[in-house]
């Protein structure tokens, strides 16, 4: 028999985390939840004992627990080269961050790495009578959509995943005849804004702030979201100065380091030639003493080089967020509240904030056509804040066997 268990991402978003059952116990994802309302990081369960681990991408919500796993064991996980050598550099970063709330110690970490095995897309391969198989999600460099067979079943873990083509990425390919579909539903409820009309908005957004003799600063993900920015501003705009600072600039020479899994290698390359990598406080002060972009880390303002370039942009300049920043974060406390928490204090910002949304996740209409063209009998919904509201509308409107299990919930397949 059969049967999944939900460690995490049921009926929230983070600490993706899931135990598959078939011949073998495989452990689908075993991230962190690091912005939680209680302040504290959220971890899935440790007692547990899989035989094997399969990781979809690096992100940490769907990585970041996976060192835990070397307390007790020494298995074997899999995922494509990109997302280790970008796993080791976010495990690491995460370490000296929550050094006191993270479970797990440096020897943990080296275990991992040492039990970690690459897998290439579109390359099937065996753990025990399973079949597994890595195909590209379109959503950052190495992310993986896993399928698997089983007795004549199809299974399908989507992790995060986006159909539609990027400045980076191809986008990723539906699977067809799945029989169970475990899926993402971060945006279930809403599409994202179509993505050249977005690009052609910032560009405008940049030449007019530019003209003025200000600075665009960009708070930005330092995983996907750095890069594709980079990426998309050199499209339309080859002069423009463009700073990128924080971890970002580590990670965007790993993804050159990778060309095979993006869409332009060679563009990339020549894009990130162009900008400056900021590497001294001359830089810094540079970056903020002539009109330009800045592109710093933490995307939702909550660490990083961003928060000292915020107080150092002339008043002609405007902060442009281009993902989701979670409540309670210095992010969401600005573009709703027009201020900002440091050091124990509240700090007004004056500033225009604007939001643009590139997510790199599938909005409603990908997610819809996904489950078209997989034609599951049983569909389990995932990685979002209200899924059971999806899952009813797909029960009632389209007749599929939809559900959105609660934490811990243990599902026959």
């Amino acid at each position: 028999m059969a049967w999944l268990e939900c460690l995490g991402a049921s009926r929230e978003v983070g600490r993706s985390a899931f135990l598959l059952q078939t011949d073998r116990q495989i452990l689908l994802d075993y991230g962190v939840k690091i912005f939680d309302p209680s302040g504290t990081p959220k971890f899935p369960s440790e007692n547990i004992r899989p035989d094997l681990m399969l990781l979809s991408h690096a992100h940490l919500d769907h990585s970041g627990f996976v060192p835990a796993l070397y307390k007790h064991s020494k298995i074997k996980w899999f995922a494509t080269p990109p997302t280790e050598e970008i796993c080791e550099v976010l495990w690491l970063d995460s370490m000296k961050i929550m050094e006191k709330n993270l479970p797990y110690r440096l020897n943990h970490f080296k275990k991992a790495t040492r039990n970690f095995h690459p897998i290439l897309y579109n390359k099937p391969f065996h753990v025990g009578e399973t079949e597994v198989v890595f195909t590209d999600a379109g959503h950052i460099s190495g992310a993986a959509i896993i399928t698997l067979e089983y007795k004549e079943k199809r299974i399908c873990y989507t992790g995060d995943f986006k159909i539609e083509e990027t400045e980076l990425h191809k986008g990723a390919k539906t699977v067809g005849d799945v029989d169970i579909l475990i899926i993402e539903s971060t945006y279930a409820d809403r599409n994202h804004p179509p993505r050249g009309e977005l690009e052609r908005q910032l560009i405008a957004e940049i030449d007019e702030t530019v003209d003025n003799g200000g600075s665009v600063l960009m708070p930005a993900f330092s995983l996907g979201r750095t890069q594709e920015i980079i990426s998309v501003i050199r499209k339309y705009d080859r002069g423009v100065p463009v700073f990128v600072d924080g971890m970002g600039k580590e990670l965007s020479k790993i993804y050159l380091k990778y060309p095979g899994y993006l869409k332009n290698a060679k563009s990339f390359r020549k894009a990130l030639e162009s900008v400056t990598l900021v590497s001294s406080i001359q830089e810094r002060k540079r970056a903020t003493s002539i009109p330009g972009v800045i592109i710093s880390s933490a995307g939702m303002m909550s660490g990083g080089p961003v928060l000292e370039y915020l107080f150092n942009v002339n008043n002609e300049s405007k902060i442009i967020f281009t993902g989701y920043s979670v409540e309670g974060t210095n992010g969401w406390r600005l573009l709703n509240e027009g201020h900002i928490a440091k050091d124990g204090q509240e700090l007004a910002v004056d500033l225009p904030v604007e939001y643009l949304d590139f997510s790199a996740h599938a909005g409603r209409n990908d997610l819809l056509k996904f489950i078209k063209d997989a034609n599951p009998e049983k569909i389990v919904l995932i990685h979002g804040d209200h899924p059971e509201i999806f899952a009813e509308e797909l029960s009632r409107e389209f007749g599929y066997d939809a559900v959105a299990p609660l934490l811990g919930e243990r599902i026959e397949l």
